[in-house]
């Protein structure tokens, strides 16, 4: 759209220039145009006052793309910065879903009927799959529980720790939406801390 914007632009200065100098030259050089004897230097001045404002629209044009490079690299290094936190607090927020699921399951707010026990689980995340934590979140019954009103002070500690993380999280890709720049924030969206997240704590 830009390169457009640049071609459209340079075509119209061209023909601005063109009819600039053919207005000129009827102006000096028709001599039934003007019974006028031109000094010295006012050609010069007509044609020099004349091109140098259609300069000064090319000199606006690439002040505003270079105002849109640099909002567009700032946009960049804002998301880079967002994805460095998420990638730095990952594993807190995997570890504080473990954490919550063992609390729950303690306090007797969820149950493992039925569904894996949670040395299964744990054994599961210690070798290397760090979201089964996250996916026993988001099951309904879990959710739900986690949801509703408990008195588990340890369970509701490790909640607030995981919710003011993500929360955290969660204002910084709304900035990146306002940057029009929504994909990154879908992207992060779409990883199993968000759906956890989403589905335990921010859904209504």
């Amino acid at each position: 759209m830009k390169n457009f914007e640049g071609y459209l632009l340079i075509f119209a200065g061209v023909i601005l220039a063109g009819i600039w100098l053919i207005w000129g030259y009827s102006i000096f050089f028709d001599p039934t145009a003007f019974d006028y004897s031109w000094a010295r230097g006012e050609l010069g001045d007509y044609i020099g006052g004349g091109l140098g404002g259609i300069t000064v629209l090319f000199i606006v044009y690439t002040v505003w793309l270079q105002i849109g490079q640099i909002n567009s690299q700032q946009n960049e290094s804002f998301e880079a910065g967002v994805f460095r936190m998420f990638q730095a607090l990952k594993p807190e927020l995997e570890g504080l879903s473990a954490r919550i699921v063992s609390k729950a399951i303690k306090a007797k707010v969820v149950s493992t009927k039925d569904e894996e026990d949670f040395s299964v689980m744990l054994q599961k995340f210690q070798a290397g799959d760090r979201t089964v934590f996250l996916r026993k979140m988001q099951k309904p019954g879990t959710s739900q529980a986690l949801r509703s009103q408990h008195n588990d002070e340890a369970l509701s500690e490790s909640i607030s720790r995981f919710n003011s993380i993500m929360e955290l999280l969660d204002k910084s890709l709304e900035e990146t939406v306002k940057n029009d720049d929504d994909d990154f924030a879908k992207a992060i969206k779409a990883t199993e801390i968000f759906a956890a997240y989403n589905k335990c704590f921010k859904e209504v």
